[in-house]
């Protein structure tokens, strides 16, 4: 099942927003999240957060008709981490994170945890704008995508250790990269599809492109 959370970022466009909604799926707004989605008239299954920063009237109107959990400003979790854990409790197999980047890069670095948060759980999440796909991966992947489409890899906390690329405009074989190596930043498919293979570690995946 796949859970849709819509965090206080940058907005998500409406057209984004609905690509990951679907028959099956729940949506989480946290805080000002909400805000986000009354203005398209979408109707979030739950709201959470302390509610510092979501516009009173949309509060209020959302109490009608969704799921409220408040939480004390002073608390120990951020917002997404609060999304996340409920995501988990209602059986999320997958995340996706809108709303989660912007002005704030202490916020959206706290999401890039998040994320480890949710791999450590067993749940596929992402987070997602206009330009960007961004997840995390303890195993090999296969991406899929458009020749000369941009992406970028980072190792994450550790070493990522005989790390290939197949299918890239610049392959790789057996590379050990280590935190402080950025080699394999802003590469692009040769293919439709790049094989990327590593023995340990975990990868941060970047899917990027320059205009929507």
């Amino acid at each position: 099942m796949r859970v849709v959370i819509i965090g206080g970022g940058d907005a998500p466009s409406e057209k984004l927003i609905e690509r990951y909604l679907g028959e099956n799926s729940i949506t989480i707004a946290a805080d000002s999240g909400a805000d986000i989605l009354y203005s398209y008239g979408i109707k979030p299954d739950y709201l959470l957060g302390d509610f510092d920063s979501i516009a009173s009237h949309v509060l209020e109107e959302m109490k009608s008709y969704c799921n409220i959990i408040n939480f004390p400003i002073d608390k120990d979790y951020t917002d997404s981490d609060l999304a996340l854990q409920k995501a988990h409790e209602l059986g999320a197999s997958e995340v996706v994170f809108l709303g989660c980047t912007g002005k704030r890069l202490d916020h959206f670095l706290g999401n890039i945890y998040v994320l480890y948060r949710a791999l450590k759980l067993g749940i596929k999440a992402y987070i997602v704008d206009e330009y960007n796909v961004i997840y995390l991966v303890d195993s090999p992947i296969t991406l899929e995508g458009n020749e000369g489409e941009g992406f970028s890899l980072l190792s994450y906390f550790e070493n990522v250790e005989g790390l290939t690329i197949k299918g890239a405009r610049y392959p790789l074989e057996n590379f050990d990269l280590s935190i402080d190596n950025n080699l394999t930043l802003s590469n692009k498919f040769k293919e439709n599809r790049v094989e990327i293979e590593f023995k340990k570690g975990v990868l941060l995946v970047m899917l990027s492109k320059d205009k929507v």
